[in-house]
């Protein structure tokens, strides 16, 4: 499909148009945070918005029934749960959240253990991704191979002042484009050339900074004066994992009785200290050092060993929500330096003083 052009003026109708398609989710402002939120026709949402809170949820829900049991005279049944999922679309969605479900299909529809109910709502949603105007001050999405105009998802839309420029990117994408017929125009080869202006102006505008690669981490993965000085500040206290648009770390839940019962599938994070509490009251990671180093190994190492992508986008959530403001950009430089130091020590490298 060839790229397209829709008014400013036009918007609305765009979006009143897609509520025959499904379910309409985009930016909304709350009393204490902002998220994506179901919008009803003739709603125009804030598209000036990063949310606080990612659209994860929409499709890896936080908890959720997965099945039911019961015990009879005929044995174990076992009833896998579900419910009728209509088609959706998360509107005005950052190119860095739209990459964030790329990262979770990596790890939930794994074919070797893919979750279900995660697979059916990731087929019937639709991301409309809207690149950013300018990036924030805790964004650090080119570090980690993004960018705040990337093409991600199965829509994407920039906006040029007084126009939108909309390009679709899969056919469900071209079939949301579609229910907007007679809206949009044909865009020119100097609408092109705009975008792409825009596109670099955009990418430069991020801070970039040499980040650690998953060699440089597994060599320090033993140096435990370094972790724990990282670590010093840090409460465990989760919240950065629950706003993480890629953290999945998740823990099963059972109710009922013998008879009959429920299960569920419920977010956990890694930086809790009973995360990892085995039978018999063995746990590999006691203290909170240890769990922080965990959680900066996957995203940066492992689940680049295992899937071939970062586990992080750059949003800058962690950075915003952190009580304590702890920096994973002042992890990412200092774990550099410390691989690429040849003289000093490593606290005289973690004393010194640090700019976001």
């Amino acid at each position: 499909m060839q790229a397209k052009i829709l008014k400013t003026e036009n918007l609305q109708a765009w979006l009143d148009k897609l509520a025959s398609y499904g379910e309409v989710y985009a930016p909304v402002k709350g009393k204490d945070t902002s998220s994506f939120e179901r919008v009803n026709a003739g709603v125009m949402p804030d598209f000036s918005i990063r949310t606080d809170v990612p659209p994860k949820g929409l499709i890896f829900r936080q908890a959720e029934k997965i099945l039911a049991y019961t015990v009879g005279e005929d044995g174990l049944e076992i009833k896998r749960a579900g419910e009728e999922i209509s088609n959706r679309i998360i509107f005005g969605i950052r190119p860095c959240d739209s990459r964030a479900f790329d990262i979770l299909d990596a790890a939930l529809l794994n074919p070797y253990a893919s979750e279900y109910s995660y697979s059916v709502m990731r087929e019937r949603t639709v991301l409309i991704t809207l690149a950013c105007n300018e990036p924030g001050q805790t964004c650090f999405c080119t570090t980690v191979d993004g960018s705040p105009a990337g093409k991600v998802g199965n829509v994407w839309i920039i906006d040029l002042g007084d126009r939108y420029y909309v390009e679709a990117l899969s056919p469900s994408g071209e079939q949301v484009v579609m229910l907007g017929e007679g809206l949009f125009m044909d865009a020119t080869e100097d609408d092109k050339l705009l975008v792409q202006h825009k596109e670099r102006e955009l990418f430069k505008a991020v801070s970039r900074f040499p980040a650690p690669t998953v060699g440089d981490l597994n060599r320090i993965f033993d140096d435990e004066d370094f972790w724990k000085r990282l670590a010093d500040k840090c409460l465990s206290c989760g919240m950065c994992t629950f706003l993480c648009p890629t953290c999945h770390c998740y823990e099963i839940k059972d109710e009922g009785n013998p008879k009959s019962g429920d299960r569920y599938r419920i977010w956990d994070s890694c930086m809790f200290s009973n995360f990892t509490l085995a039978a018999g009251g063995h746990n590999p990671r006691v203290e909170h050092w240890k769990r922080l180093r965990q959680r900066m190994m996957h995203k940066f190492s492992y689940f680049i060993e295992n899937s071939g992508v970062i586990g992080c986008v750059g949003c800058g959530r962690c950075i915003r929500s952190c009580p304590v403001a702890f920096d994973v950009r002042e992890f990412l430089r200092d774990a550099a330096l410390v691989c690429t130091a040849t003289v000093g020590s490593i606290d005289g490298l973690l004393d010194r003083d640090r700019t976001a």
